[in-house]
């Protein structure tokens, strides 16, 4: 791991310092993650963002995916 500075305003690590704090992780790990968000993955679309977001519970769903999607068959 590499070590790196940045600088924040008063009001800009107030608030970094409070989400992650809600989420019982220390501000350094909050802004790795926040980069990782940020920064698109090499030699991937913009859509790859949204890859396994949302589940359907279903482990056969990618057989039905238009009734999945459209909620039809065709």
């Amino acid at each position: 791991m590499i070590r790196t500075q940045i600088s924040l305003d008063k009001r800009e690590y107030s608030l970094v310092k409070m989400e992650a704090k809600s989420l019982g992780i220390p501000v350094a790990e909050f802004v790795r993650r926040a980069l990782q968000q940020a920064l698109r993955p090499r030699g991937e679309g913009e859509w790859m963002r949204f890859a396994g977001f949302v589940e359907s519970g279903n482990p056969r769903s990618s057989r039905s995916i238009d009734e999945i999607v459209y909620g039809q068959k065709d």
